[in-house]
């Protein structure tokens, strides 16, 4: 039997909110994403407080067991200056918003060969070279080597 590749995957705060609580078909396709055995997934501290900053606030204690169950099974790149350091160029030059190129550093930081995001391809997050990235809205058409 054939061992798949594990791929290391970032997924953007908009994956899992909308894995949680996403229309119908957008949900389908982040739970998809989330199902993928040959992913393993990454995040930040800073996607984790963006996360659960408002299903704290507001008492959602049913999102905030789903997102603490991602993150109790995914692995954490911690490093915010390493983060910045790579994160502010790349903003820079392409325009990407500040959440983003720090999502994207983390994401490459922490080895990571994609990125997902519910974000359209024409967004600037999509013109990182340092790490691919997907949309939710788009199927992957290369494969994360």
């Amino acid at each position: 039997m054939r061992k798949c590749p594990i791929f290391r995957v970032f997924l953007d705060t908009g994956v899992l909110i909308t894995a949680f609580r996403g229309k119908p078909k957008m949900r389908e396709s982040a739970l998809a994403v989330l199902g993928n055995p040959d992913y393993e997934f990454w995040y930040s501290p800073l996607l984790k407080l963006e996360l659960i900053l408002q299903p704290s606030h507001e008492g959602r204690s049913l999102e905030l067991e789903f997102y603490n169950e991602y993150f109790r099974v995914a692995g954490c790149y911690g490093d915010l200056n390493r983060m910045f350091e790579i994160g502010a160029p790349d903003a820079m030059k392409h325009g990407i918003t500040v959440l983003d190129a720090l999502h994207v550093a983390a994401a490459s930081l922490a080895k990571c060969k994609l990125l997902v995001t519910t974000e359209g391809p024409t967004k600037p997050i999509f013109r990182t070279k340092l790490v691919q990235v997907a949309s939710i809205l788009a199927p992957i058409t290369k494969r994360p080597y």
